[in-house]
């Protein structure tokens, strides 16, 4: 009987406790979290290979959705790593499988991280804008204007002036006020002004796209304003100072990168701008 009783209290004292995943949710979510770590200290390769377990970990537990979030974080992981060719699988794998989960917010996220990597390791313009045409989809389904946003500056880069006009400003009234926006929007309007022979519009632009490209940590979109920034400013003798400044971030930006031949490079452009901001005007 006494033994009846401490079963039965065992039985009801697990009943009252809080279900647990299963453990290999629990494990997948745990070496998500160290992925993660890893991402924030600016190491991003141990952070693609620990992304990279947490999706085998889901996948193999039966949890798709959490799979398909760990392989799209491996994928961009890759991508600040600086292995786009290496980003591409783990991308398509997970825009795959946030479709099969009904998770198209996730989708089009990895289907932008998708077409940057495609565009880093030279895939062809078609299957850029066929991964931003379809993420725009998914985001206009999921009511994601972030991810729409991003879709059409992408697509904006691939276009005629006149259509990258009027994408750049339908991404601008999605969400152009979002950092992680604003810095794409503000690069990409330069780019355009530069082509068509706008140079001080460029200026301004790349130069205003610097700030909200650092609040979204974008270092690779950030590195290309601030040299591109420093080139016009330096075009200019007035302007040698300031692009001697704007050529020291871009170096210690490079270098952050593990860009070194960059951030050389950049470095003695800036000693080279801050010679002619030193040097006696002409009389």
């Amino acid at each position: 009987m006494r033994r009846t009783a401490l079963l039965l209290g065992a039985a009801l004292l697990a009943g009252c406790a809080t279900p647990r995943p299963p453990p290999a949710e629990q494990l997948a979510e745990r070496q998500r979290a160290a992925a993660e770590t890893a991402r924030r200290h600016d190491d991003p390769r141990t952070a693609a290979a620990l992304f990279a377990r947490a999706s085998r970990t889901a996948a193999s537990g039966d949890r798709p959705a959490l799979a398909a979030d760990a392989a799209c974080r491996h994928g961009l992981a890759l991508l600040a790593a600086g292995d786009a060719a290496g980003a591409l699988e783990p991308l398509e794998r997970a825009a795959g499988q946030a479709r099969a989960a009904g998770n198209p917010a996730l989708a089009a996220r990895a289907l932008l991280g998708l077409a940057r990597a495609r565009q880093v390791a030279g895939s062809g313009s078609d299957g850029v804008a066929g991964a931003l045409r379809e993420a725009g989809a998914l985001a206009a389904l999921a009511d994601d204007r972030v991810a729409g946003a991003l879709a059409e500056v992408g697509l904006a880069a691939l276009a005629p002036p006149d259509e990258a006009r009027r994408r750049l400003a339908a991404a601008e009234a999605l969400a152009g006020a979002a950092p992680e926006v604003a810095g794409p929007l503000a690069l990409n309007r330069a780019r355009l002004a530069e082509r068509e022979g706008h140079t001080a519009e460029a200026r301004r632009s790349y130069q205003a796209a610097l700030a909200p490209l650092a609040a979204a940590d974008d270092r690779a979109g950030l590195l290309t304003a601030l040299r591109a920034a420093a080139r016009l400013a330096g075009a200019d003798p007035a302007g040698a100072a300031l692009a001697a400044d704007l050529h020291r971030r871009a170096a210690a930006v490079a270098l952050g990168l593990g860009r070194r031949g960059v951030a050389a490079a950049e470095t003695e452009a800036a000693a080279e701008a801050a010679g002619v901001a030193a040097a006696p005007a002409s009389p």
